[in-house]
């Protein structure tokens, strides 16, 4: 909500009301739609209980509110339902209700802004190129969990280039504080990276930089070195701060062999993770003779050209 300010503004799938709690305080009147009577009669008795009075609750269908909407709001927001009549999930914008592709023109005419909040599994890129209308993009991971995209449109950007939205990863700690790693899709492409056998550091990136695909920039922004294509881990021979995400000094670099491993870890307890690895944490667990817990990470991975290792590390 504290990217956006103004007059008015309308929630189109209020539900329970929490995102309008915090609309409430950034716009002067907001309008909480809601489809469903209990949730409707729910969200405007717990805002009376909270003495907030610049919300209005209007009981309708999305489609049907939008077109009798006459005054211009400053911003429409959106989170469309994520599954379908049988509870599964969905990951395309035509299958969420209510459809944004569907609804997009007509949201633009009757707002200078639109939000749009999606869960991760839709693809982004998809998205830009299907929205047509992307100013920017926000993807919000909390404390390494990525939680939602964010899709920011407006009409002047109709038909703007796909590369041309900038994406924001925005890592949040406890506190709710911001850490933020921003590229254009274009500079993705563009860039170049080395890839090498792991060196003395190891920087994995924050979830929101691997949702948004910050691959090679990311590599090229910090000066660091890909272990592999396909393995989103990075590499340096000297400790480079600042570095978005997790950082670890690599003490050894094993065979993905019992003996050897239980040999650098005579406790055999490590906290194991798997990148571009063909088996699963509990398989490696198992396989290596290992308990879970202790200082120690390994992370059974693939490094350049076409080698599995374990690479065992502690955090710094």
């Amino acid at each position: 909500a504290g990217l956006f300010q103004g007059e008015r503004m309308t929630d189109l799938t209020g539900g329970l009301g929490v995102d309008v709690f915090y609309w409430s305080r950034q716009f002067r009147q907001v309008t909480h739609v809601e489809q469903n009577p209990a949730l409707h009669a729910a969200a405007a008795h717990n805002f009376q209980q909270l003495n907030i009075h610049n919300v209005n609750f209007v009981l309708s269908e999305s489609a049907a509110f939008l077109e009798n909407l006459s005054q211009p709001q400053d911003l429409i927001y959106l989170d469309p339902a994520r599954r379908d009549n049988a509870g599964g999930r969905v990951m395309r914008l035509e299958d969420c209700s209510p459809d944004v592709l569907a609804l997009k023109d007509r949201l633009l005419k009757k707002a200078n802004e639109v939000l749009l909040k999606t869960a991760p599994l839709l693809d982004i890129q998809m998205a830009i190129r299907q929205l047509a209308c992307v100013k920017k993009v926000w993807v919000v991971a909390l404390e390494n969990e990525c939680k939602e995209v964010l899709y920011w449109l407006e009409a002047s950007d109709q038909n703007s280039p796909s590369d041309a939205s900038p994406i924001v990863a925005t890592q949040l700690d406890k506190n709710g504080t911001p850490d933020e790693f921003s590229f254009h899709p274009a500079e993705e492409r563009a860039a170049s990276v080395e890839y090498s056998a792991p060196l003395r550091f190891l920087y994995e990136p924050h979830a929101g930089i691997l949702k948004a695909g910050a691959f090679k920039i990311f590599a090229h922004r910090f000066g660091l070195n890909k272990l592999h294509a396909n393995t989103h881990l990075y590499t340096s021979s000297d400790h480079v701060e600042n570095v978005p995400g997790r950082g670890f000094q690599i003490e050894q670099v094993l065979k993905y062999d019992r003996k050897a491993v239980q040999n650098a870890l005579p406790d055999l307890r490590a906290n194991i993770a798997v990148r571009n690895f063909p088996d699963t944490p509990e398989t490696v667990r198992q396989r290596l003779g290992l308990r879970d817990g202790g200082d120690v990470y390994l992370f059974a991975t693939t490094h350049y050209p076409q080698q599995k290792v374990i690479l065992l590390c502690r955090k710094f």
